[in-house]
């Protein structure tokens, strides 16, 4: 009773962290898209989702290293920071010289440091320090991104996001201080992080590709109006994604919980209804600016249930060490989406690039499910 009443604790830090966290975004960005309209909103989501994929590049798959041998009581934290910092500075003069927009290139470096300290504090355990974290940069990046707004326009909503992110890097120099620098110890582990690397990438364009496909083929005004469906989606999607950083560490040391991962995804069932039965019902009220969006938020919201289902399986295969299969899931879903962005966007538009992303997470997971049933059989 003891355990089970500390692993709810623990639970309960990391869910009061994240809804928290999420509701001051999700605050944050439907305000942002009332205020700037369809167009505007969708240039906004447009440039940050370039800034993310370039920060995702830098960021070379260290995250799930940290956090699986982290939980394995493995000091490989001190070479992966000075990796990860020097690849994002490399990644910040590249996409300077390529856009010429400060906000987008110290979006890459904050990103890494905020990743890779969030990374290390999750590996611990250390649950109540982590959503210190979470609240703690969403504050600053409300304050910094209205404060540039009114100062300088539109970019200055990404360049306030990317100076929330600094004030993490006391954390990265304090590892890299007091722990050795030893490489030897990243050496057996290339292969895991390649791949969770290419896992990294995938999902990143998985969940940024369609924004740079909606953009030139529909226009900014398009793009808002999706963009706002998939605001929605996130924050339906704020408790799997709670649970998904609470078990991966748990996968990772043999503890695993099966009855809170079916739990969780019973619940994503009721969200997916919740989203389809209220967006006709409340989105005319709130953003009378965003129509179109009623059923785009209808057809991404049945996403949310295949996406959790891929969360628990990803959290299961990652804790094994298992990348491999969680990269051929997401390289599916990257290929069924786009594929169904072409082909349903024209047919249907925004609603057909809406389609597309529940085919994508749908065909994931059918795979994952698949290949643990079949193949590898990790059901506890």
């Amino acid at each position: 009773m003891k355990e089970f009443l500390k692993k709810f604790k623990d639970l309960g830090i990391v869910g009061i962290g994240n809804i928290t966290a999420s509701l001051i975004s999700g605050i944050f960005w439907f305000y942002f898209a009332s205020l700037l309209g369809a167009e505007q909103y969708g240039e906004v989501s447009y440039y940050i989702s370039i800034a993310v994929i370039a920060s995702t590049l830098s960021f070379l798959g260290l995250g799930n290293a940290i956090i699986v041998y982290t939980a394995k009581g493995e000091k490989i934290q001190p070479p992966i920071f000075l990796v990860g910092i020097i690849s994002s500075i490399i990644t910040l003069i590249a996409v300077f010289l390529i856009f010429s927009q400060i906000g987008m290139s110290l979006y890459i470096v904050g990103y890494v440091i905020f990743s890779l300290a969030t990374s290390e504090i999750l590996g611990k355990k250390q649950y109540k320090n982590y959503s210190s974290y979470l609240v703690t940069q969403k504050f600053l990046m409300v304050g910094f991104s209205l404060f540039f707004y009114y100062y300088i326009g539109l970019e200055g909503v990404i360049l306030g996001i990317a100076l929330s992110f600094f004030p993490y890097i006391k954390r990265i120099y304090s590892s890299m201080k007091n722990d050795k620098i030893d490489f030897s110890l990243v050496r057996p582990r290339i292969g895991f992080i390649i791949n969770s690397y290419a896992l990294d990438l995938s999902r990143t364009f998985s969940g940024y590709t369609d924004k740079l496909i909606v953009a030139p083929l529909f226009g900014f005004a398009i793009l808002g109006n999706y963009q706002l469906g998939i605001q929605v989606l996130a924050v339906l999607t704020i408790l799997p994604g709670i649970v998904y950083q609470y078990i991966l560490p748990r996968d990772s040391s043999g503890d695993s919980n099966k009855k809170l991962k079916k739990l969780t995804i019973t619940i994503s069932i009721i969200l997916a209804g919740l989203g389809f039965i209220l967006a006709p019902i409340v989105l005319p009220i709130l953003f009378p600016k965003f129509i179109e969006s009623i059923e785009v938020i209808q057809i991404v919201s049945i996403s949310v249930i295949p996406s959790t289902i891929n969360l628990m399986y990803i959290s299961k295969f990652l804790g094994n060490e298992l990348s491999k299969i969680v990269l051929i899931g997401s390289g599916i879903f990257l290929s069924v989406q786009i594929v169904s962005i072409f082909l349903l966007g024209e047919l249907f538009g925004v609603n057909g690039v809406a389609a597309a992303l529940v085919l994508g997470s749908s065909a994931e997971a059918i795979f994952l499910i698949s290949v643990n049933k079949f193949v590898y059989k990790l059901d506890e």
